[in-house]
């Protein structure tokens, strides 16, 4: 199965991180963008459309997931609108502005079912991984003195 990502926003963790890692990875395309500056929205070669409208890319029926990459205050108010259009959300950090805000924005995804991730690298970094694993079977942290 193949993810087809929709990008809010060109900016530059969008530009430099999230789409050259979207088309490397197998499983995933970037599908389409929605961005104020529509050069910059085409310079990360979407296979489908570019939207001047995030609520445009929101409607597109060719997108799976929406990564936001927009500024930190109107992240709550686009993870929710996505989710609303049946869209899971990776958002970048911070995931809101307030406890409130992710509350409600956590309160979507359950009332969805739908999948909202803050793009923190650390969760699936090998390292915490491992010590996720050595917690879960019991082990004890050990400090060289």
């Amino acid at each position: 199965m193949t993810v087809r990502w929709g990008f809010l926003g060109a900016g530059f963790i969008a530009t430099h991180a999230l789409a050259p890692a979207v088309h490397a990875a197998d499983g995933a395309t970037l599908q389409a963008v929605a961005a104020r500056d529509l050069d910059r929205a085409n310079r990360l070669s979407p296979a489908g459309n570019v939207f001047d409208s995030y609520d445009a890319l929101l409607r597109d029926d060719d997108v799976d997931a929406v990564y936001i990459s927009l500024t930190n205050d109107v992240h709550a108010h686009w993870a929710i609108a996505a989710m609303r259009a049946g869209k899971h959300v990776l958002c970048e950090k911070p995931l809101a502005m307030n406890a409130m805000q992710v509350r409600e924005m956590t309160a979507v995804a359950e009332e969805t079912g739908l999948l909202l991730v803050e793009a923190s690298w650390y969760r699936w970094h090998p390292r915490v991984r491992r010590a996720q694993k050595e917690l879960a079977a019991g082990a004890s942290a050990r400090c060289a003195m």
